[in-house]
């Protein structure tokens, strides 16, 4: 293989710049340059070579896949085609291309991880699948460039999962990659929610028409958009009620089991006659971590203390009750989600942003009390 000495690109032509590279590889291409390997070099390479930005090099990398002198190979790069731009393309469509799902966890997959994210991992990647691609998780950290990931598993799409800068967004966007956000709301993406704020309304409605003044309250993690909108939700109710709500019973969690055990150890040390009737835990990890500092000490539920939690979670069943919660609807979720992904690949869903709010549901398991009216 012959090496290609200089960028060769003249910016005082009215030639497009993505066109003269086009052009370059194109003859290069004719010239039997890259004869001895099977794809070309990397868009990072090529950026490097010709001193432009990686939108520019894809450009050109597109009018010669366009040219059926090059195709995309996910995982390799652009692959130079060696058969008639007609056996080519046939070939490489029965690959699957990835779509890349970006999430916060640090732990992804592991024991340490949101229930929540792992459940939506899952129905992600079995939907995904059956959509023809592979879903790649990745975690975004200040050692892990996005675009190296990028240029990495060479996604059809890319997912984001909950919150993340708009840098990251604005990113993907520039590169002209198909995105969308699910579990978060930005207005750069189109994206796929759950109503927390009816969900936690609805609780926040069932509990005082059971009777309940007092009600514990374990948030998720201060400034999260999720937390926020439950919160809001629940006190929303008691506000159109004009009912009160005594502050001192909002505990802040972080979504976890342990964190919901210990302020369930919180709650205990109230003196008997101080305690909430009720808690209302913002997921299920933290709502069975309360629960289970309560059974430890001799309580029972509904009884002695009503419990509910949300997300409609499976991973305690049978280790305790099951409670009352929110279904948050994944699989309606993840099904619109797909949905969207797919058009915005094959360009046949609308340019237009859009927030998809996926309706709750009340899951009543019989763990709220109805206090006897005195």
């Amino acid at each position: 293989m012959s090496n290609p000495q200089g960028s060769g690109i003249d910016r005082k032509k009215k030639v497009t710049v993505y066109r003269q590279i086009y052009d370059i590889l194109k003859r290069e291409l004719a010239e039997g340059v890259y004869d001895a390997v099977e794809v070309l070099p990397s868009e990072r390479l090529l950026c490097e070579r010709f001193g432009v930005e990686r939108n520019t090099v894809r450009k050109a990398l597109e009018f010669l896949v366009e040219d059926g002198l090059a195709v995309k190979a996910p995982g390799y790069g652009t692959k130079i085609l060696r058969e008639s731009p007609v056996e080519a393309p046939a070939k490489f469509a029965q690959l699957r291309q990835n779509i890349l799902l970006f999430t916060r966890e640090t732990d992804p997959l592991g024991s340490k991880m949101e229930y929540f994210h792992l459940k939506l991992m899952r129905v992600l990647e079995r939907k995904i699948y059956e959509m023809g691609y592979n879903l790649i998780c990745k975690t975004l950290s200040p050692e892990v460039r996005l675009e190296d990931v990028i240029a990495f598993t060479c996604p059809a799409a890319v997912l984001f999962d909950s919150y993340f800068q708009k840098e990251n967004y604005q990113q993907v966007l520039g590169m002209g990659i198909p995105c969308l956000s699910i579990n978060h709301y930005t207005p750069l993406l189109t994206s796929v929610v759950s109503n927390n704020f009816d969900g936690a309304y609805r609780v926040a409605r069932r509990m005082a028409e059971a009777g309940h003044r007092n009600i514990a309250l374990i948030t998720g993690k201060m400034g999260h958009q999720t937390t926020m909108e439950r919160l809001s939700g629940f006190r929303s109710l008691y506000l159109e009620k004009n009912l009160s709500q005594n502050l001192k019973y909002v505990y802040q969690g972080d979504w976890m089991f342990d964190s919901g055990a210990a302020i369930g150890e919180q709650i205990l040390t109230l003196p008997k006659e101080e305690r909430p009737t009720a808690v209302f835990a913002f997921n299920d990890d933290l709502a069975y971590g309360c629960l289970s500092s309560l059974e430890k000490h001799g309580l029972s539920m509904p009884e002695e203390i009503s419990l509910v939690g949300f997300d409609h979670s499976d991973r305690y069943e049978g280790i305790f009750r099951l409670i009352t919660t929110v279904d948050v609807n994944i699989e309606d979720m993840v099904q619109y989600a797909c949905w969207c992904l797919d058009g915005q690949i094959k360009r046949s869903f609308p340019r237009a942003l859009a927030k998809i709010q996926v309706e709750t549901i009340l899951v009543d398991n019989g763990t709220i009390r109805k206090i006897p009216e005195e």
